[in-house]
């Protein structure tokens, strides 16, 4: 299993990147080939602190050639060009294979 993990900063306006994220860029993500799972969230904290970022995305591939070519798609691009109308505080990717789990 191969997964990508995109880190969303904090917005200037979260209710403009929640609309937006949730009508606009999901239904693009959707579309990308080969990806057998998504998963995305709001950060927290466990304390009294503010979370090290807004928002986190875990788009999974069975492979890292099929992520590559996922990103490489007419899809893919148009899911990746769209980040810049939502994510105004700015977005980290992660890329690794998940070589451990635990039941």
């Amino acid at each position: 299993m191969y997964r990508v993990t995109i880190i969303y900063n904090r917005p200037t306006d979260t209710a403009a990147f929640d609309e937006y994220y949730q009508n606009k860029h999901l239904p693009l993500v959707a579309k990308i080939p080969n990806l057998t799972r998504f998963a995305a969230g709001k950060c927290e904290a466990l304390d009294a602190n503010p979370p090290a970022a807004y928002a986190l995305a875990q788009l999974y591939f069975d492979s890292k050639d099929q992520a590559g070519a996922a990103f490489a798609s007419t899809e893919g691009q148009a899911a990746a060009a769209d980040v810049g109308n939502f994510a105004s505080g700015g977005v980290k990717m992660l890329f690794s294979d998940e070589e451990t789990t635990l039941p």
